[in-house]
């Protein structure tokens, strides 16, 4: 039973599902590549303690056979394959990739995750998974706490936040609140697909799907309640002020950036309205520009300063609208993807000279609490 398929379409796969394989782990489910061919297609899978990930293509061949073998085997078995139609023989669960020959792994019972007939399904438009990538800078993969090494979903969309920063991108989803550990290999498979997010409660606790037309990967909800970040935006009334700027302006106060030396251990960047209004004056230390800007509100005698890996993370994201208020209160960057918050170093009042720095007020914003 032989099926023949693109090589290079699979080659690129395998990255993605490799992301999955443990190779120090006991269990050989995690170290293994789970094959399924069936009605002209043939899908790939691979799993890890908390995911799953399968890669589906239509392949030549009207043969049905499934078979685990070794990921690694089977990656090194594709790799040395010379021509572009990768040839698969299934000989009743001995594999023949080309000329490779690859032994069914034993002892392997591989368990596909049960659906509850309650789901809550969303439908995700196309580059979802590019909105990921976004939003997976600012996960703490380092926090104790699981659920902050994640990303949130809820119906006001994709959320991270590393207790500094916040990022929250708009995305209607059909999901009350759902946290999914850092979905890194589906990133890797870099989709533009739409798809569909489907959630659900069973007895071993939170799960979900997003299935595309070529991918699906499961995963379990991360436990934990993640922070109320909806408290940490500031209200409208609260932004006095804002400077906004063309993408054009952005990219060259980026180039900018990159050049300036840190300033251990803050490296900070003022922002201040030049003499001419119609110029944001920017000074990191002992170097300086400025770019065309447009004001709103008072900014005689007031500045921002903010970490100059902040800023550059800002403008990254094609932010150019900064929206701030009096005292030590977050500011607020739109104009790129989603909505991006963070606490300057300070942000004094008119003819103030020191940051407000009340117990309250720090306790107020911070990121990670609950």
């Amino acid at each position: 039973m032989k099926i023949e398929m693109n090589k290079n379409e699979l080659e690129r796969a395998l990255i993605a599902l490799g992301k999955l394989i443990s190779r120090m782990s006991p269990v050989p489910e995690h170290k293994s590549l789970l094959i399924e061919c069936r009605d002209g297609k043939v899908c790939f899978s691979t799993r890890s303690p908390s995911e799953q990930m399968t890669f589906r293509t239509a392949c030549a061949g009207e043969v049905e056979f499934r078979c685990i073998v070794g990921f690694d085997e089977f990656r090194d078995a594709v790799r040395g394959y010379r021509n572009k139609v990768l040839e698969i023989e299934d000989n009743e669960g001995i594999l023949r990739v080309g000329e490779r020959t690859l032994f069914p792994v034993s002892g392997v019972e591989w368990r596909v995750p049960c659906e509850s007939e309650h789901c809550s399904v969303s439908e995700l438009p196309k580059d979802f998974v590019a909105l990921f990538a976004t939003a997976a800078p600012l996960v703490d993969r380092n926090n104790p706490r699981k659920v902050l090494q994640g990303i949130n979903l809820c119906r006001e969309g994709i959320t991270t936040t590393n207790g500094r920063e916040l990022l929250n991108i708009y995305v209607p989803l059909n999901v009350d609140d759902f946290t999914i550990p850092l979905p890194l290999a589906l990133m890797q498979t870099r989709t533009t697909e739409s798809g569909t997010l489907c959630t659900w409660t069973d007895r071993t606790g939170k799960m979900c799907r997003i299935e595309t037309e070529h991918w699906v990967w499961y995963a379990n909800g991360l436990e934990g309640n993640y922070p109320n970040w909806k408290q940490v935006i500031p209200s409208q009334k609260a932004l006095v002020r804002s400077v906004s700027f063309l993408p054009e302006r952005g990219q060259q106060l980026e180039i900018f950036l990159k050049n300036v030396p840190d300033q251990p251990p803050h490296n900070p960047v003022e922002l201040y309205q030049s003499d001419d209004p119609g110029y944001l004056n920017i000074l990191a230390g002992e170097m300086h520009t400025s770019i065309a800007a447009e004001f709103i509100g008072n900014w005689n005698d007031v500045s921002i300063k903010l970490n100059k890996h902040t800023l550059l993370r800002l403008l990254s994201e094609g932010h150019t609208k900064i929206e701030a208020g009096d005292g030590h209160f977050p500011i607020l960057a739109t104009g790129g993807t989603g909505r991006y918050v963070t606490i300057p170093l300070y942000q004094p009042k008119a003819q103030e000279t020191k940051p407000i720095q009340t117990q309250t007020e720090e306790s107020k914003y911070n990121f990670s609490e609950d």
